[in-house]
């Protein structure tokens, strides 16, 4: 997601994450001889690459669950409201849903945000004055910064629904979640860092933002999965923990100090791809061969950079906006016809990886963004089918 511009501290991340399965290069390294100088064994190094072939390929749909009716949203109020608006992927899949909602017939009322918790409260309490049917929050807002807000929308009726919550027990207050992939995509990126430095051991430096919820998984993919390849030889060697409200006015210097403190830095994992736009500019001026960005996120402009000729952004996984928010009205659909809520285990934006050799597949004709690299239209097509709405479908 690409993050951009002021937000709030959330309250402390929720232990679980994105509902990933383990790469198949997780597994222990081989007990193979290893020779000096090389991050894993050949036989590891073939594992990840298979590994890495099958996540570049297009995800597939799965149903969530039963077939539902979509007829329950006409003439419905719904609230969509991201963790912030600044976040251009978190306002891309906002407004994605809105039009989605349009197009099923319901009143769908986007609140913009700028990352600040009373903002929140503010828009679940204009949904609770105006009678809505269902909230939608975006992006991981976690339920606990709004507690007593979320508490007076259940006691109204309201159906509420966090997407890419990644969590994956019952939350108070919450009646439905969707979730990304952010350890996989994270898993994915170490795997590619071994494979793009040559299989010279990784010396990392890890960037995150704890205060957004899938930050301390994100974190912790990257470090189990280096001690699972080459825990004798890899390392993450410091790690950054920068607040959203200080992405602009830290990470340049807090990156710059850290590769003046550990010259022997040579792969930058990125929790959240919108902090690349601040962190590049330290990788330029370090002027250190083979370093590199591995991130997550899937935002366009991040994607974009890859295009470059020698671009330091080596990965960038991810999800689909779109996608998301398909993966939020489902839910949305499935509560207001009084169904069970789909796991959110099955409520997946799943991820694609993104590199220099495949990106050009990420954008449409004429260099627009649309689905194209997701499957083009087969993903809504699916999901108009499933709630009985099939002439809604594209070709």
């Amino acid at each position: 997601m690409s993050l951009v511009g002021a937000g709030a501290l959330l309250l402390a991340a929720c232990s679980s994450s994105s509902s990933s399965s383990s790469s198949v290069s997780s597994a222990k390294a081989s007990s193979t001889a290893v020779p000096s100088g090389t991050a894993v064994s050949a036989s590891t190094l073939a594992s990840i690459k298979s590994t890495l072939a099958k996540a570049e390929q297009v995800p597939t749909w799965t149903a969530p669950g039963p077939a539902v009716s979509a007829s329950v949203l006409k003439g419905k109020g719904i609230l969509v409201m991201p963790i912030n608006s600044e976040i251009g992927a978190c306002n891309t899949q906002a407004h994605d849903f809105q039009a989605l909602g349009t197009k099923l017939g319901a009143n769908v009322t986007l609140f913009p945000t700028s990352g600040q918790p009373s903002q929140w409260e503010t828009g679940i309490e204009d949904a609770v004055s105006a009678h809505d049917a269902a909230i939608v929050m975006l992006c991981g807002i976690i339920p606990g910064a709004v507690a007593p807000q979320l508490q007076a929308a259940e006691s109204a009726g309201i159906a509420v629904v966090d997407g890419n919550y990644n969590e994956t027990n019952n939350y108070q207050y919450l009646d439905g979640e969707t979730a990304v992939e952010v350890t996989q995509g994270m898993q994915d990126d170490v795997d590619y860092a071994i494979v793009h430095l040559g299989n010279k051991p990784v010396q990392a430096l890890m960037i995150t933002s704890n205060s957004v919820i899938q930050g301390p998984a994100a974190s912790a993919a990257v470090s189990s999965q280096i001690s699972s390849l080459c825990p004798s030889r890899c390392s993450v060697v410091d790690t950054l923990d920068v607040p959203i409200q200080d992405w602009a006015t830290q990470l340049e210097s807090d990156v710059d100090s850290a590769l003046v403190a550990h010259p022997n830095i040579n792969a930058i994992f990125i929790a959240f791809d919108g902090m690349t736009q601040f962190v590049l500019p330290a990788v330029e001026q370090a002027h250190r061969p083979g370093l590199a960005i591995y991130t997550w996120g899937g935002s366009r402009s991040v994607e974009k950079l890859m295009t470059e000729p020698n671009s330091l952004v080596a990965s960038d996984s991810g999800p689909n906006e779109d996608w998301d928010a398909f993966d939020a009205m489902d839910q949305v659909i499935r509560l207001l016809g009084h169904h069970p809520a789909a796991p959110v285990s099955k409520e997946i934006d799943p991820n694609r990886f993104w590199i220099p050799s495949n990106v050009s597949q990420f954008f449409g004709p004429g260099d627009t963004y649309g689905n194209e690299g997701y499957g083009g239209n087969t993903f809504e097509n699916d999901f108009f089918k499933l709630w009985g709405v099939p002439q809604l479908a594209s070709s």
